[in-house]
């Protein structure tokens, strides 16, 4: 006989013989000096309970049915293990405990096992491999703690040539920590702290085309695997976008947005007029035919109020075909430009003028150097700009339309989908002050992210695949060319073979670290399997809690860990008792006692 019985089997006879003594003490008392039967009848009840929490108490753990199944997985050593009739450990799980068994895959445990309803997964949480054989069962999880470091890393997408891009990420077990992005070079971009949840956002810029990376790291802690993990920054390359520049009159905006159209590298073609029909540059006529061969027109209100009725009509066509349009108006807009603009589906108010500041970026010198650039030869890197504030820039705050988020005031551009294009306004005042006061780089990143906004896309040249990747773990890859190949760093060549019930999506399991070639100009980043540890536990931990978050039994998501039960049992137990102790104790139901 097991432990366990033979502990229930005291116990059973001890309430019995006391149960027994309450009956044969009711019963072989006299009429006049019987107790009360609800006396009795409490004694015996609460003795009952007394003895079955009892057990519960010692015996917190009793087996679980047949339909139950704990499974092992990374970092489970040291960690309760539920009861239950079978326990397997995955090949991540370190040592096996006695009467577990070692199993290669989920899978195929539940093959070996067609009657478990019920998981309970205990450690670092299921890999990818596993996650599909839960199929709808109901999962309660155990995780295991997560080493200090970083939790979370969100890569940015595509990113424009000299555009700026955000990185997020999350910290787990440091309070208050220090983290920051450093460029290929390893120069320090950007530095941020965390908030109360441990969430950071660094910013770099990007420069030429093609595949790099940068690297995130927490400041002022020792360095590992846990503190440090690298960022695939792909910067699409591209045909020069080809903008058209319209201003009404002579002006230092015009002037300014000339020089970055230039130095963006912009194929660019512009019309000033000088009044009574005087006009300088090399723009074309505005009809269908050239303004097919735009990506982008900019102009300023003044000449948008001096163009002919087909011209405007000209403008509005080109849009719904892919053009993109962007109304510089620094003052209020006509009525006659407010009409129009509702045509093309932008409806916008503007309010009072308000002032705003562009972020000057960090004010140490290597940073700024490395956040900004290097400068060109007739516009050089200042380094006195280091800690001086940028001149404020006023503007009308915009109601209607899309934000362009990211830039600028979520007020100052507003922009609204029209046919295959886009058409926005900006009403942004003297913005020609920041490269007269030495941050061209600020002014470069509004025009850019605004035109990048509304512009016809190109065709890129070099395309990031989303998500993460590492050595080992299935990877898919979507909007692939016909008989597309991968090309490891190693040299060897993967033919991808996309499933049509997967929206001719393909698989691919990395052998080896580093960036892979993919046909059509797409290039991965694949981690390596021990890179950034923390990013993979985290990434593990977050999907397992999902899985049990969809499980069938709500019971199950609630399964309290075996270190918490005994706890909650002889709390019930000592509160029965006493009640049982109080009875015992008191005169009510005796025989003599006072009537209530």
């Amino acid at each position: 006989m097991r432990p366990e019985h033979w502990l229930g089997a005291v116990l059973l006879a001890a309430a019995l013989l006391s149960i027994a003594r309450v009956a044969f003490a009711h019963l072989r008392a006299p009429g006049g000096r019987r107790p009360a039967a609800w006396r009795s009848l409490a004694l015996a009840v609460l003795t009952a309970a007394s003895a079955l929490l009892l057990y519960r108490m010692l015996l917190p753990s009793a087996p679980a049915g047949p339909d139950r199944l704990v499974v092992l997985t990374a970092d489970a050593d040291g960690l309760p293990v539920p009861a239950a009739a079978q326990v397997i450990a995955l090949p991540e799980a370190g040592e096996v405990p006695p009467g577990a068994s070692r199993m290669p895959d989920l899978a195929t445990a539940l093959r070996l096992h067609p009657q478990v309803r019920e998981l309970v997964v205990v450690g670092a949480g299921l890999h990818p491999r596993d996650r599909d054989a839960v199929d709808g069962r109901a999962l309660a999880y155990l995780p295991a703690p997560v080493a200090p470091g970083l939790a979370e890393l969100d890569a940015p997408g595509d990113v424009a040539p000299g555009a700026r891009f955000a990185v997020r990420g999350r910290v787990t077990g440091i309070e208050g920590a220090r983290v920051s992005l450093f460029d290929p070079a390893g120069r320090v971009v950007d530095t941020a702290a965390t908030d109360e949840a441990g969430s950071f956002r660094l910013s770099g810029t990007a420069r030429g085309a093609g595949a790099t990376l940068f690297e995130v790291a927490i400041q002022d802690v020792e360095a590992s695997a846990w503190t440090r993990a690298r960022v695939p920054v792909v910067v699409a390359g591209s045909a020069p976008m080809r903008v058209l520049l319209l201003a009404g009159a002579p002006n230092p905006d015009t002037r300014a947005l000339r020089r970055w159209a230039e130095d963006a590298g912009t194929s660019l073609r512009w019309r000033m007029a000088f009044g009574g029909g005087a006009v300088t540059g090399d723009a074309p006529t505005l009809d269908a035919a050239s303004l097919g061969k735009q990506d982008l027109v900019l102009i300023e209100a003044r000449a948008w109020d001096g163009l002919g009725a087909s011209a405007r009509a000209a403008l509005l066509a080109a849009v719904r075909e892919g053009l993109g349009l962007l109304v510089h108006a620094p003052q209020p807009p006509s009525n006659a430009l407010r009409s129009w603009l509702r045509t093309g589906g932008l409806a916008i108010e503007t309010g009072r003028l308000r002032e705003w500041r562009v972020d000057a970026g960090p004010d140490d010198l290597a940073r700024l150097r490395a956040w900004s650039g290097p400068g060109s030869e007739d516009a050089p890197f200042d380094p006195q700009l280091a800690g001086e504030a940028p001149p404020a820039l006023g503007y009308l705050p915009l109601t209607g339309g899309l934000p362009s988020a990211g830039v600028g005031a979520d007020d100052m551009m507003r922009w609204q989908a029209l046919g295959k294009g886009r058409i926005g306004i900006v009403t942004l005042a003297d913005s020609w002050q920041l490269p007269l006061a030495g941050r061209a780089d600020l002014h470069g990143e509004l025009w850019s992210a605004w035109a990048g906004t509304l512009a016809r896309p190109g065709d890129a040249v070099v395309t990031g695949f989303g998500g993460e990747a590492r050595v080992g773990e299935r990877v898919a890859l979507c909007a692939l060319e016909a008989d597309a190949q991968v090309l490891a760093p190693d040299g060897r060549t993967t033919a991808l073979v996309p499933d049509p019930a997967a929206d001719g999506c393909a698989g691919l399991w990395p052998r080896v670290p580093g960036w892979h070639r993919i046909d059509g100009g797409g290039v991965l980043w694949v981690r390596g399997a021990d890179d950034a540890p923390g990013l993979q536990a985290a990434a593990m931990q977050a999907a397992t809690r999902e899985l049990a978050g969809a499980g069938a039994d709500p019971g199950m998501q609630a399964l309290p860990s075996p270190a918490v039960r005994p706890l909650v049992w002889f709390l019930a137990w000592l509160l029965v008792t006493a009640l049982l102790w109080a009875l015992h104790r008191s005169r009510r139901g005796r025989a003599g006692a006072p009537a209530d």
